[in-house]
């Protein structure tokens, strides 16, 4: 993952109430990594080069990585759909698990809470 996404990444969570000492076990760094990361937030979005993938009227874009290209060629034929279609359905069933693990800390947070009380 590239310093710009985790930064995204790291924010994003932060403004849903993960700490840092979570979104580093979350993310697989270290929780200085995270501090740098919510001290230095991601540049604010620049105009952009010519999408590489869109939505409809949405549109994602990619940056220009040859690398990025090849995965996503190899995912679209191996599931033998649209790279449009690939890109959508991983990035769902990526934002998913993220969405199911915070709702498990968070609820392993209010019975703790509630255990307290």
């Amino acid at each position: 993952m590239t310093r710009a996404t985790r930064r995204l990444i790291v924010a994003h969570l932060t403004t849903h109430g993960m700490t840092a000492a979570e979104i580093a076990d979350e993310l697989g760094v270290s929780r200085e990594t995270v501090r740098r990361d919510l001290h230095n937030p991601p540049p604010s979005a620049a105009p952009e080069p010519a999408p590489d993938v869109a939505f409809g009227e949405q549109v994602l874009s990619l940056p220009p990585s040859t690398q990025l290209r090849q995965d996503l060629r190899l995912l679209a034929d191996s599931y033998k759909a649209p790279a449009e279609d690939v890109a959508q359905q991983l990035l769902h069933r990526e934002a998913e698990a993220i969405r199911d693990r915070m709702r498990a800390r968070f609820a392993a947070r209010n019975g703790q809470a509630r255990a307290n009380a």
